[in-house]
């Protein structure tokens, strides 16, 4: 009996430890590995250093800063035992920032909205404001037009008139270059007439003077007679 109890133990004993074998078998394939965890894209701002010593000891800190106004500042995150519990805590700042960059987005997102919806206001308001001022700028273009129309037409018969007074001005022109030439004639037959007068008077003054010699010579004949006829009263 006692050799079947210690059969039955036995096998129990060796069960157990086949058992406990399979555990830690199966616990040491599944359970992740912290090293790999530590790699991931997730962990890429956050630097894992093993401190050794009696306790070995995980110190994680930030590769790159939070605060963008201060890029150096690299912040220990924490000090723990385990690499697990470093994983942990890398895990909860990584959640607490995306957590305030969160916070940050929604009141950025909130802001944005408001001013969105007082900027459709305004561009509503503004979108009246320039439909009633097309409408105006379409009145004065309008009456640009009619001015427009109106100085054009006025243009096009003060370019009639300056042709007929070009033409009038022309001929006004050759009438001038006709009396001048006429009037240079005139001059030229005044000179001419002045000369045939001033020649004429010459011939008169000669004449006149030899005129006047003839009379006083007819004078002389006839005083000679006269004396003549009185010394011979006979004849």
């Amino acid at each position: 009996m006692k050799q079947v109890i210690f059969k039955v133990f036995a096998v129990f004993v060796t069960v157990v430890a086949i058992a406990m074998m399979g555990t830690a078998m199966a616990t040491y394939l599944v359970h992740p590995d912290p090293r790999a965890e530590m790699n991931t894209a997730a962990m890429q701002n956050y630097a894992f250093e093993e401190v050794p010593g009696e306790t070995p000891q995980w110190k994680v800190t930030r590769r790159f800063s939070a605060d963008p106004a201060n890029p150096k500042d690299r912040a220990a995150v924490a000090t723990v035992k385990s690499p697990y519990e470093a994983l942990t805590k890398a895990h909860k700042d990584l959640a607490t920032q995306l957590g305030t960059k969160t916070a940050e987005m929604v009141t950025q997102k909130t802001t944005a909205d408001n001013e969105r919806t007082l900027f459709a206001a305004s561009q509503e308001q503004d979108s009246l404001a320039v439909v009633e001022r097309a409408k105006q700028l379409d009145q004065v273009s309008e009456q640009l037009t009619v001015a427009l129309r109106t100085r054009s037409e006025e243009i096009q018969a003060l370019s009639v008139k300056s042709i007929e007074i070009r033409r009038e001005t022309e001929a006004r022109r050759t009438d001038v270059l006709r009396l001048r030439h006429e009037l240079e004639e005139a001059r030229t037959d005044l000179f001419r007439l002045t000369a045939v007068r001033r020649d004429l008077a010459d011939r008169l003054v000669r004449l006149e003077i030899e005129n006047q010699g003839l009379a006083d010579r007819q004078s002389q004949v006839s005083g000679e007679e006269n004396s003549a006829y009185d010394a011979d009263p006979i004849k």
